[in-house]
């Protein structure tokens, strides 16, 4: 694992846009694509507006495919909604097509919802082994990492990509999240944080995961690449 602690919000969110750009340039000389989940919170709105901003023109967005690894069950119009600001800072804001847009469809049945993004997933990647290029995710006070929190029973789920999760976190709303089977075969994770109000839990996952992963689901995920960038 890469650990990054950054002093300002601004070098933080240079080197994310950075290492973003750098694997999206890997991705498509290897395969002629690049596949992106994304995670909700406010650590990453910021960098959404970043990259719109200041590398639109650098990617070739016909190339690009945009998931979710987690999503609230509200209307995407809802501010609540990881899609909604998502699509409004970033999305919305560059050449990508609509069909490379993967949203998780919260206005069906909560568990159909979850079916249905499942057969997407393996849809496009041909394969019930999907390996995303690069996976954002983010670290909760309570050590959570898309919607999969301490205690619940899809931390040792085997089978299932995507699964319902009961009301969770805050909002306290059901959410439907990708298991560790999406997230531990990414080729490169980025977790994205700011530092002060985590510090317990980072500094856990950091120095000591072994121990962590007993506590805190963020400290399960494994990838091929893991970068973890903080900012005080």
């Amino acid at each position: 694992m890469v650990f990054k602690l950054f002093e300002s919000l601004e070098e933080f969110l240079d080197e994310s846009a950075n290492l973003i750009f750098k694997i999206y340039k890997e991705s498509i000389t290897k395969y002629n694509q690049f596949s992106l989940m994304l995670s909700g919170g406010n650590t990453p709105k910021p960098l959404f507006e970043k990259i719109a901003k200041d590398y639109n023109d650098k990617i070739n967005w016909e190339r690009v495919f945009v998931f979710w690894a987690d999503e609230r069950y509200v209307d995407k119009e809802s501010d609540d909604s990881n899609y909604k600001w998502a699509y409004k800072l970033l999305l919305s804001r560059v050449n990508i097509p609509q069909n490379n847009i993967y949203r998780i469809k919260t206005e069906l049945p909560l568990e159909k919802a979850a079916e249905e993004y499942e057969k997407e997933i393996i849809n496009f990647f041909q394969t019930k082994e999907p390996a995303f290029d690069l996976i954002l995710l983010g670290v909760g006070k309570d050590g959570h990492t898309a919607s999969l929190f301490p205690n619940s029973d899809l931390l040792t789920e085997n089978n299932r990509l995507v699964a319902p999760v009961f009301p969770s976190g805050e909002p306290y709303v059901p959410r439907i999240t990708v298991t560790y089977k999406v997230l531990n075969n990414a080729k490169n994770i980025l977790f994205l944080s700011s530092y002060n109000d985590k510090k317990n839990v980072i500094d856990e996952i950091i120095t000591n995961k072994e121990k962590a992963k007993e506590k805190y689901p963020a400290a399960r995920v494994e990838a091929r690449r893991i970068y973890f960038f903080s900012y005080k």
